[in-house]
């Protein structure tokens, strides 16, 4: 059993086994099959989905010669969607090796996650993902916004008294060795539940999805920052610095990653956007980057020099660079389209990979 469900007979062909239990040597040789041109190969052994339990990515292994021919990751989490939470998994990490195209590997991988009350969809995926998905009768693609600071302490400086300090009150946190903090834990819980009404459809971000994400990578160091309003918390945003190297176009570039940046009011987005620049700035940070498909979120980091898709010439390449989501038009998401959903980075299993 692999998610929930039986996997296929012996005799298709293929069977399927948990990703966790391939061994290095045969996961190294899936990589160099399927990225020949982006070595090293042996990144694969870093996959999120090895530190996560083991019906959280599924591997399809070629009966004849043992082969691994195939692989999906299923990433769990909750949903509230009008106001009801749900079941969810998001689809990442699906390949099959070429020589195994053409014989429904992938279509099997991804139902070994499906289930009728479970919310299905994916968010940053490749393109040979998407047409798999579209096969599938999946609804998308659809672009998040994929922005990018340069020099994060200049715009830190040029934008010092855009936030009157009186506005909100600021409480920060370091988030470290893959432990929440009873404190966040209790404000999260609170901003979760009191965003929970009348917002649009997102991943639940309270405290039991914040302990399950940490762990996965203990090693790194999160800066939160929780934006308080008549003495309750209303919001808050989450950076990171971004593992050099792991982005090929940044070199070994120092970046900072803003994880998650969860205000329904955008005066709150607007602070905690200005806040998350200057942690940025204090990480040394060359670049900050944030991908969010909510458009008060988009002007708060456009007003602060945020660049975007919309800028000619680099604008180009963000594009190309920004997580796609689509879903699965059935259950609890029957009526969706794609303006009643929130995504951050949060959301991709690129923040654990990256």
């Amino acid at each position: 059993m692999i998610g929930g469900e039986a996997a296929p007979p012996r005799s298709s062909g293929y069977s399927l086994v948990p990703a966790k239990s391939i061994d290095d040597d045969t996961l190294i040789k899936f990589a160099a099959a399927v990225w020949p041109d982006r070595p090293p190969h042996d990144r694969i052994l870093s996959s999120w989905w090895r530190r996560a339990e083991p019906a959280c990515a599924v591997a399809a292994i070629h009966n004849a010669t043992g082969t691994m021919a195939g692989l999906c990751g299923g990433r769990p989490s909750q949903w509230t969607i009008r106001g009801q939470t749900h079941p969810a998994v998001a689809i990442s990490d699906w390949y099959v090796a070429p020589g195994h195209t053409g014989k429904l590997i992938g279509k099997r991988l991804v139902r070994q996650f499906d289930a009728p009350d479970r919310f299905m969809h994916a968010f940053s995926m490749s393109d040979d993902a998407i047409a798999y998905l579209k096969a599938l009768g999946w609804v998308g693609p659809y672009s998040s916004r994929f922005m990018a600071l340069p020099i994060p302490r200049l715009a830190r400086m040029l934008h010092r008294a855009w936030a009157r300090p009186g506005d909100f009150d600021l409480r920060e946190h370091i988030v470290t060795e893959g432990k929440l903090p009873t404190e966040l834990a209790a404000e999260l819980e609170q901003i979760e539940a009191r965003g929970s009404v009348g917002a649009p459809a997102h991943m639940c971000r309270g405290a039991a999805e914040w302990r399950w994400r940490l762990p996965m990578r203990a090693e790194r160091t999160y800066r939160f920052c929780v934006a308080y309003a008549a003495g309750a918390p209303v919001g808050y945003v989450a950076v990171r610095r971004l593992t050099p190297g792991r982005i090929r176009q940044l070199g070994r570039i120092e970046g900072a990653f803003i994880t998650d940046l969860v205000a329904g009011d955008p005066r709150v987005a607007r602070a905690l956007a200005l806040r998350a620049v200057a942690i940025a700035a204090e990480l040394r940070a060359a670049v900050a980057l944030a991908a969010t498909t909510t458009p008060a979120h988009v002007r708060a980091l456009t007003k602060l020099g945020f660049l975007s898709p919309a800028w000619p010439l680099v604008g180009r390449l963000l594009a190309r660079r920004a997580p796609q989501f689509m879903w699965a038009p059935r259950g609890p998401a029957a009526a969706l389209t794609a303006s009643d959903m929130a995504f951050t980075l949060a959301d991709a299993t690129i923040d654990f990979d990256l």
